[in-house]
């Protein structure tokens, strides 16, 4: 590889080299001569001078009101690189400190998405029993009491496990369903009621960073969404129905 390359690779622009090597092979001299020398133009001969003089790879004596520029000893280009390798190990050690906070903002900014499609009855289940691990408050709209007349047994004995793990379920009905006989005795639920609901088989169940639609069928089949920005837009809908309906 040629010095100037070598240079170059050190960190030196190709400015910086050739008025470097101009220095080197003229000694002491004036800007004009290190012009003619370097090819470079006056202008950027002065913008170069000053950063090698920067990086201590050059210096000036004033003489008869003249600057006479020369170059440093050339060991003074490995102190030069001993510098610039302290400073990447600060800039390393500095990216290193703030590294978790710049993953948490990547992983915010990119949230990964998923869905999962639940089918049956134990597709189901599988969903009830992910609600009682998630233990986040849980939002549901568009409700008919499917979930107790599909699991006589299993919705009571899970409303207790429910209410146990202190998870709170807000949910809202089509009016239509105010005349069924609900259980009013599970703890930890409140209801209310609503037109704004179409009486349709389909039941959405917020909690967590999940959103549950289930469709209501002899074999029901319910698909699982997996993302903040998904639930957190749901709750959004949710609280406005919320508030137009009616105990």
């Amino acid at each position: 590889m040629e010095i100037k390359s070598i240079l170059e690779n050190a960190g030196l622009s190709g400015t910086e080299t050739k008025v470097y090597l101009a220095l080197l092979d003229i000694g002491s001299a004036l800007a004009g001569e290190i012009t003619k020398k370097s090819g470079v133009n006056r202008t950027n001969v002065y913008d170069a001078l000053d950063k090698l003089i920067e990086k201590g790879l050059a210096s000036y004596v004033v003489e008869a009101n003249r600057k006479y520029f020369e170059a440093s000893n050339v060991e003074r280009l490995i102190k030069y690189l001993e510098e610039q390798e302290d400073i990447l190990k600060e800039k390393k050690r500095n990216v290193n400190a703030i590294l978790s906070d710049l993953e948490e903002r990547r992983k915010l900014g990119k949230e990964p998405q998923e869905a999962t499609i639940y089918r049956g009855r134990k597709g189901l289940q599988s969903i009830t029993e992910d609600i009682l691990r998630t233990k986040k408050e849980m939002f549901v709209f568009g409700a008919q009491g499917n979930f107790v007349n599909l699991f006589p047994i299993y919705s009571k004995q899970w409303h207790m496990r429910r209410a146990e793990a202190n998870i709170h379920i807000n949910i809202i009905y089509n009016k239509k369903v105010k005349a069924q006989k609900l259980n009013t005795t599970f703890k930890n639920i409140e209801m209310r009621f609503t037109n704004t609901v179409e009486d349709t088989p389909v039941t959405t169940w917020i909690y967590g960073d999940k959103v549950a639609i289930s469709i209501w069928s002899e074999q029901p089949i319910i698909t699982l969404i997996r993302s903040k920005e998904v639930a957190n837009t749901y709750k959004q809908f949710f609280s406005i129905l919320w508030k137009e309906a009616k105990k």
